[in-house]
């Protein structure tokens, strides 16, 4: 999901305009909801009391804490999987989730020291984090697919995204949505860029109700749409100029003090999670029982969340770089280069970067068979 979110931590702001541009005309009440969200996330921090120090229970079995990216769904199919079916455990760790309170995602916890690893939302987001000099690291890359689409009504009879300029998008407040519709229109021949409608909740029902002129779907909400007889026309945002990789979604993301202390407890999560996934791709309906059972409080659908891991075990999950898991430098870097390129990251002190390396952010090496980068 791509969300906005501000980095607050016990150290310190690491920069509360990730993703968030300079903008030297902002108002005082944008400052000022900026600052409430900075204290807010800084309370939720300061309230975890999982941190990155591995614990061992009474099992023998070492506690690993794991930040969730957001509500459970078929895309942690198979997280779920191995633990349920005990994958952890046997590599001799036991994995306590925090999950996901509605405003602050996985990276945002991870970052502050206050887990040993988290679910990144999003690739691009998690290039965000390292240029401001958050102590992490990618160790495993869930999803190198895209499962989104950029989406309209079919009753609209918008056809390409060049009709898009200057209308309306339901999107979540974040610079770096605004620029990959932005990037779709320019390639498509747009001249102007869309206007963004902040919604932190209920964008395909503002699609629906026409508020909005286009949104980001998944395949939860698209076959949600289809269940209602609403046709959608959608746009994938690769075959418009913008790179596979920004649109990459749900890695895993790694403390750094975590990675020197406990290599092998990152390298024993990897592995049960590895198995994990590669049975979201062999079995969608097995994967599909595991997250009803493991999540039974998030009163998921079952044959929306089903059709979503089938969705997955299809388009997200497959990597072609290697084995489950694997991450790629080269393609991170464009994504990063285009990223700059498009004024979406800054450094530490909140200055615009030109350009940002990944590579010493992204690592194969904890992967269970050590993959070069």
């Amino acid at each position: 999901m791509l969300h906005f979110r501000a980095v607050s931590t016990s150290e310190g702001v690491f920069s509360v305009a990730i993703f968030k541009r300079i903008n030297r005309n902002a108002g005082r009440g944008s400052a000022a909801r900026l600052a409430v969200a900075v204290g807010a996330v800084a309370l939720v921090l300061s309230a975890c009391s999982a941190g990155a120090d591995a614990e061992s229970d009474d099992s023998g079995l070492q506690t690993v804490t794991l930040a969730m990216d957001y509500l459970p769904n078929a895309m942690h199919g198979g997280l779920a999987y191995a633990m349920q079916e005990g994958l952890f455990a046997d590599q001799g760790i036991k994995v306590k989730l925090i999950s996901y309170n509605g405003s602050t995602g996985g990276s945002t916890v991870v970052a502050s020291g206050k887990a040993d690893l988290a679910i990144g939302e999003n690739a691009a987001f998690d290039i965000g984090y390292f240029a401001t000099g958050a102590p992490m690291r990618s160790i495993f890359i869930i999803s190198p697919g895209n499962p989104t689409y950029l989406s309209v009504l079919k009753s609209s009879g918008i056809t390409s995204p060049a009709q898009l300029a200057g209308k309306a998008h339901g999107g979540f407040g974040s610079p770096l949505e605004d620029e990959i519709v932005n990037q779709m229109i320019e390639t498509d021949g747009g001249k102007d860029k869309i206007k963004q409608v902040v919604l932190n909740v209920g964008t395909y029902e503002a699609l629906k109700a026409g508020q909005v002129d286009s949104t980001v779907t998944y395949p939860d909400g698209e076959l949600q749409f289809a269940n209602e007889g609403i046709d959608l026309v959608r746009f994938k945002q690769s075959d418009y100029g913008v790179p596979k990789q920004v649109m990459a979604v749900s890695t895993v993301l790694a403390d750094n003090d975590f990675l020197e202390d406990h290599p092998d407890l990152a390298r024993g999560f990897t592995t049960a999670l590895q198995q994990g996934y590669e049975k979201a791709i062999e079995d969608p309906a097995a994967v599909t029982a595991s997250v009803l059972a493991q999540f039974p409080d998030a009163n998921l659908d079952e044959a929306i969340t089903l059709n979503s891991a089938k969705v997955y075990a299809e388009t997200s999950f497959p990597n072609s770089d290697g084995p489950i898991g694997t991450q790629s430098v080269e393609k991170t870097q464009v994504a990063a280069d285009w990223m700059a390129g498009r004024g979406l990251l800054v450094d530490p002190d909140g200055k615009l970067l030109s350009s940002f390396d990944v590579s010493p952010y992204i690592t194969n090496e904890y992967l269970p068979a050590v993959v070069a980068n």
